[in-house]
């Protein structure tokens, strides 16, 4: 389900004219049942003009008995055609919105991961679930609904102009004040900045309340509520001024168009009570008239409702269309495929907006060699790891593995070839086994067991209720600490075996004694690996082959331990610092 250069409207019908046939069905259902609805109170008429005949007889109580057959068959009619109606307007509802889903959630996979590194996952969530499930309503109620709106008011003035034209148009003056009101109501002056705004208090709104649920525990531990936790306060508070701007600029007109839409009594009744008394019209006539006169304006409220929520869902299908006009870093007409492990930056330029982070960085790591990126914080560390992964693509130079661009392979073998650990390790709502297999095809549950071993998961995952097929995650039976998600994580990359590892700070949740066995993990298991890791903690990176020390966005000094230490240069600076970081105690 491609995005096409259509909006509003037009994007909207375009939408569910993918299931044209069901909703097309749908609507010619929704007429006949709306034409069932009004037959019973025609018949009721009938009725009465036989029972109030001079000649009522046998005759008109046969007629009367035909006609409460019709209007009993009338009435199962209306339920078999209504039921019908909705069920094929909700089996396309449910069929777009699931293919919706699925192409939004496709695009998003093909998307560059620096895209979601910018935008707050309650953003797209808002858009994932609540945008989309918002167009349900419109294709499985409002379009039925519309046609019914607007055939059945129809069918009754038509009805009413038959039996008698005077009284149709007294039933006909309050339509052009509802009209009025109705515009009044949602008059464009400011609606289209309300709607944007309260979109956006929204989706500010999910944000700060995934960060507030995130962020639980620190607030428990300094005993904080929810009014101190200043960014969801003022979100709320936001979302609740939009709402109530909204609410103040249609509440005046919308309450005198509800008044009028159910006021046709008010011109019939003395009207038409003339006409009786005057002997114009017969009492069947009136009766009618009272019945259906003030009652042709009902299904006009449903159809100033849509208008009002049509805004806003429109609102939100521009969101979704946003995402989809996202277009993915290109793909390769030719990909080819790296000749070896080896990596090279040559004069890599890239940023964040306009502003720089690496100026013409070089630098070269060594098939099968472990080389670590250290320097202060914000010099650059994370984004050249990030760029190696393509999480976006470089200003100017460029980055080769085995030879070779890596905007010149395809994704899928960039991801062949190049493992990450991130700092903060995430698990999905799945079992333990899932999480370490990650869709890998081919993968034995021995092979899960044995890179769980390896990456020193065996100890807690004895603890589990169900072991390896025990649900951790959001919603999970157990939640895992911070150093058994990211020995989860190291699980993942040594069963993936890629020619490639990148460690973002892989040990940063991981207390003395599992820290040491990590390491004796990775160097009996990375042998023949070209390993780039992003450390912190010095000490863990003394036996690696190369240091790389970066300083705003350019590589400052490159060597060995001992080589940059004699240096005595940034590097020398930065091991002072941490070693006297880890002789500092605790005086009391």
């Amino acid at each position: 389900m491609k995005r096409s250069g259509r909006s509003g409207l037009a994007r909207l019908f375009e939408l569910a004219g993918t299931k044209r046939s069901h909703l097309i069905a749908s609507a010619l259902l929704s007429v006949v049942a709306s034409a069932c609805a009004l037959a019973p109170y025609y018949i009721v008429y009938l009725v009465l003009v036989r029972l109030l005949a001079p000649d009522f007889g046998p005759r008109a109580v046969a007629e009367i008995r035909t006609l409460a057959l019709v209007a009993v068959g009338v009435l199962v009619l209306r339920g078999l055609t209504l039921f019908a109606s909705t069920m094929c307007s909700h089996a396309a509802a449910f069929d777009i919105l699931y293919n919706l889903r699925c192409a939004l959630s496709a695009h998003l996979g093909r998307l560059p991961m620096g895209y979601f590194s910018v935008r707050q996952s309650g953003q797209i969530k808002k858009v994932l679930y609540e945008d989309v499930e918002d167009l349900e309503g419109f294709i499985a109620h409002h379009i039925p609904d519309l046609v019914a709106g607007a055939v059945l008011p129809v069918l009754i003035v038509g009805v009413l102009f038959v039996v008698d034209w005077r009284l149709a148009l007294v039933a006909l003056l309050p339509l052009p004040l509802a009209f009025f009101l109705q515009r009044r109501a949602f008059a464009r002056d400011g609606q289209e900045e309300r709607r944007i705004r309260y979109h956006n208090a929204l989706e500010a709104l999910n944000a700060t309340i995934v960060e507030y649920v995130r962020g639980m525990p620190v607030i428990k531990v300094f005993n904080q509520t929810v009014a101190s936790f200043a960014r969801l306060k003022n979100a709320a508070l936001d979302y609740r001024r939009c709402i109530e701007a909204i609410t103040r600029a249609m509440a005046p007109a919308w309450a005198l168009f509800v008044v009028v839409t159910a006021s046709g009594l008010l011109f019939i009744l003395p009207f038409g009570l003339w006409l009786y008394l005057a002997g114009q019209i017969s009492l069947p006539v009136l009766l009618l008239f009272l019945m259906l006169g003030s009652g042709y304006m009902a299904p006009l409220l449903r159809l100033a409702m849509l208008g009002g929520q049509l805004g806003h869902l429109l609102e939100g299908l521009a969101r979704v269309d946003a995402i989809l006009a996202v277009a993915p870093l290109p793909e390769p007409d030719s990909p080819r495929s790296p000749r070896s492990s080896a990596i090279e930056f040559d004069k890599v330029t890239f940023g964040y907006g306009d502003r720089p982070v690496l100026r013409e960085l070089s630098l070269r790591l060594a098939p099968g060699s472990v080389t670590a990126l250290v320097g202060p914080s914000g010099a650059g560390k994370t984004t050249i790891a990030q760029l190696l992964v393509r999480m976006w693509d470089v200003w100017e130079g460029a980055i080769r593995i085995g030879g070779v661009d890596i905007r010149d392979m395809a994704s899928d073998e960039l991801m062949r070839q190049v493992g990450f650990v991130f700092q903060d390790g995430f698990l999905f709502g799945d079992t333990l086994r899932e999480n370490i297999r990650m869709g890998l095809d081919g993968v034995t549950d021995a092979d899960i067991e044995g890179a769980a071993r390896a990456a020193q998961c065996e100890e807690f995952v004895r603890r589990l209720p169900k072991g390896f097929d025990t649900r951790v995650g959001e919603g999970g039976e157990v939640h895992l600490s911070g150093g058994e998600k990211q020995r989860v994580a190291m699980a993942r990359i040594m069963l993936k075996n890629a020619p490639i590892v990148v460690l973002d700070e892989a040990t940063a949740y991981a207390d003395a004694e599992n820290e040491a066995k990590i390491q004796d993990a990775f160097a009996a298991l990375m042998q023949g690996k070209t390993v780039l890791v992003i450390a912190h903690r010095l000490s863990t990176i003394t036996d690696a082959d190369a240091i790389v020390v970066v300083k705003d966005g350019v590589v400052a000094e490159q060597g060995g331990h001992e080589e940059l230490l004699a240096r005595g240069g940034l590097y020398h600076a930065m091991w002072q610092a941490h070693t006297a970081a880890r002789a500092w105690t605790l005086q009391v």
